[in-house]
């Protein structure tokens, strides 16, 4: 019985831990300027790569991916919005899904309209994924 009762405090002890963990990493990537980032929380990794500037606009491949939460109700197109230091956001125009979607991994290509000459830094956001209000991918525009 007793060896139980220490089996079960070790247990949640390490799942207090790993939660703790998973909160305190939910947020914001660093300002790094890579074109991959992630930002983890609640049990879900989410990872945005800015892709080449393209001649139709800003693309940012989004992959979401976890063991625990079903990612199938998330809509891509309502999911993040993309802004520049100058104050400008551009919401999502167009959506490609990338690969088979799971419900514990799902990858697309977000569209977004042409990010402003002007700007020095864009920021993706991405809102109220598995309980976390915003996650923040932020690169350097200007070299």
């Amino acid at each position: 019985m007793w060896r139980v009762l220490r089996l079960s405090a070790l247990v949640l002890g390490v799942i207090g831990v790993f939660g703790w963990t998973s909160d305190a990493l939910a947020g914001s990537a660093s300002p790094s300027g890579a074109a991959s980032q992630q930002v983890a929380g609640n049990g879900v990794t989410v990872t945005a790569t800015l892709l080449k500037e393209q001649p139709g606009g800003t693309a940012v491949k989004l992959a979401l991916d976890t063991y625990f939460v079903n990612l199938v109700r998330y809509d891509f197109e309502e999911l993040a919005i993309l802004r520049d230091d100058t104050g400008k956001t551009y919401p999502v125009t167009a959506v490609e899904q990338v690969g088979s979607q799971k419900p514990h991994y799902r990858q697309a290509v977000l569209w977004f309209a042409k990010v402003n000459p002007e700007a020095k830094m864009i920021e993706l956001i991405v809102k109220d994924v598995a309980g976390v209000k915003e996650r923040t991918f932020h690169w350097n525009t200007k070299d």
